[in-house]
């Protein structure tokens, strides 16, 4: 699964997954975030909305194959 997981995360364009890094792997609240990849929080919030949606899309198709 880490391996799926990663290869997902490869997949997301650098915007979004640096996001997911910063709030899932490192704990960044979303300021610190805001801050580190200067843009507004409001940016943040979509970002991770939209690749947090795009790793959902990329696990169902490839979990799907995988079995």
């Amino acid at each position: 699964m880490a391996e799926l997981l990663k290869k997902a995360l490869d997949e997301l364009p650098e915007e979004f997954r640096e996001i997911i890094v910063f709030r899932h792997l490192e704990g960044l609240s979303y300021k610190e975030i805001a801050d580190v990849a200067q843009v507004a929080p409001g940016t943040v919030m979509s970002r991770l909305a939209r690749a947090r949606a795009k790793l959902n899309e990329f696990l169902r198709t490839d979990v799907g194959k995988e079995i």
